[in-house]
């Protein structure tokens, strides 16, 4: 890795070579969490889980995940090595990630003993958490701290998160596919299992290896190091802004989950689709979205605010959903298109947002607390993301076990997988997982972002006064004004 020191002006703008070797470390932070949402809870039943024990497994792991992510964000605030604090994680991270898949997606069907299975697929998955925290918690904070310049920051997270986006498309489409072969005894278990160790381990550690080779850290390293103390662990939700951003980015992004982890049995059993595979409905719905990254940057460049941006779609997005939740099975597969459409518009900011925000709402926080401990904000933000996963999988479950889903069946020998007709109830139940939680998180996720009243001008005045806190004695009235304004509604 290169040993160079940080450059002194943390101020720089980055060369398009270091953009895109940063970006594309998020096709594994854009496409895991997708991954697994969309993958697991299937993968699980079908290996002989019910529904319900598939979302206990995650749910233990989110609790080993509240410690870990806000514990390796201190230990990354802390790590002072010639190659910077988030690199080395970066790389060694890359090597872990086909064995934590390895070990994700062990065929364990043949398997007789049902709590030794469960066993192992929960410890496969806090191991899988524990290297996906000490990838994604330095990633994060490494996007705050190669530049200071807000613009520039907001041209690396519009790269990134293309990157990002079609990670999430490859990740989420490629697998439900998969899925729908191995749904209709198409493809072996084993088989299923080879190109999600495979193919995604490599497709989603090279990257990360380049971004750690190539990238740099300029902005200044604290010289005191964070004590190890749960009130440091939590410091980060004392800002009322970094509240309300968590809460953005929980919401709407189980809202996406829930969708990729349905879709395969809500479209084969909720809808009957049968002119085209469920895949072109997420792929609709994706590309809608990503269509919308030239307009939200236009908007952003002429300095709108991005929480605004993050809730204008949010009506539309519930509209289309209820829309999508009610269709009547077996109607007209090809009206529900256009229904897709509205609902990838709809979420588009939703989507888009939270990782522009994040440097903003840092920023903030070091104005507050008079530290740049970024790694403790990212910690929570990784956490919060993974929660989605957990939150999705486990009402899933739940709801699927309530309503008397009958699980598929897997053959010991040959590991092909038998499906069955559902009964109206667990029609019922897939249909109301894809309506309900959605529009009350939606609700939720848009009343937060109400209350984060940041903005350009705001952004700009927290720079300059971090750069040069004196400037707080001789500010302009004006800009006296919107200090106090922040510091009541945002601190």
């Amino acid at each position: 890795m290169n040993m160079q020191s940080p450059p002194a002006n943390p101020d720089v703008k980055l060369s398009t070579k270091e953009r895109l070797a940063f970006s594309v470390g998020d096709l594994y932070g854009g496409g895991a969490q997708s991954l697994v949402a969309t993958v697991y809870l299937v993968f699980l039943v079908m290996n002989g889980l019910s529904a319900t024990a598939a979302g206990t497994i995650i749910m233990i792991a989110k609790i080993w995940d509240a410690v870990t992510d806000p514990l390796m964000g201190i230990i990354s605030d802390n790590t002072r090595s010639k190659w910077g604090r988030r690199k080395p994680y970066l790389f060694v991270g890359g090597f872990c990630i086909i064995v934590s898949f390895g070990f994700l997606f062990l065929p364990l069907h043949a398997m007789q003993s049902q709590v030794f299975k469960y066993f192992i697929y929960l410890l496969a998955y806090l191991f899988y958490n524990t290297v996906s925290t000490m990838i994604m918690v330095p990633y994060s904070s490494f996007a705050t701290e190669m530049t200071s310049n807000y613009y520039e920051k907001n041209k690396m997270n519009t790269m990134r998160l293309i990157f990002s986006m079609a990670s999430g498309a490859v990740s989420a489409g490629v697998p439900i596919v998969l899925l729908e072969r191995l749904n209709k005894g198409e493809m072996p278990v084993q088989t299923f299992s080879l190109i999600m160790i495979l193919g995604f381990g490599i497709f989603y550690s090279v990257p990360l290896i380049i971004t750690a080779i190539v990238c740099q850290e300029r902005l200044p390293i604290p010289e005191e190091k964070l004590k190890f103390s749960f009130a440091n662990f939590i410091k980060p939700l004392k800002l009322r802004a970094f509240v309300y951003l968590l809460l953005m980015y929980l919401f709407a992004f189980s809202c996406m989950d829930i969708i990729s982890a349905n879709l395969v049995w809500f479209v084969s059993y909720g809808l009957n689709v049968e002119s085209y595979s469920s895949f072109i409905l997420l792929a609709i719905i994706m590309v809608s979205y990503a269509a919308m990254i030239p307009f939200h940057n236009k908007l952003m460049k002429r300095d709108v605010a991005k929480p605004l941006l993050f809730r204008a779609g949010i009506p539309l997005y519930i509209i289309g959903i209820i829309m999508l939740g009610l269709y009547p099975a077996s109607f007209n597969d090809y009206l529900i298109l256009p229904i897709c459409v509205i609902i990838g518009i709809g979420m588009s900011g939703c989507q888009l947002l939270p990782w522009f925000i994040f440097p903003d709402v840092v920023d903030l926080g070091e104005l507050k607390f008079g530290s740049r401990n970024t790694g403790s904000f990212s910690g929570l933000m990784t956490f919060t993301r993974k929660t989605t996963v957990a939150v999705a999988i486990a009402i899933s479950g739940l709801i699927l076990d309530l309503s008397g889903f009958v699980k598929p069946t897997t053959d010991y020998v040959t590991g092909l997988v038998t499906s069955y007709d559902q009964p109206a109830s667990a029609v019922l139940g897939l249909r109301m997982v894809i309506v309900v939680p959605i529009v009350l998180f939606l609700i939720a996720a848009f009343i937060a972002a109400k209350k984060l009243t940041l903005n350009a001008k705001r952004s700009v005045l927290i720079g300059k006064l971090i750069a040069d806190p004196a400037m707080v004695d001789t500010m302009s009235e004006d800009d006296r004004t919107e200090y106090e304004a922040i510091k009541e509604e945002l601190f």
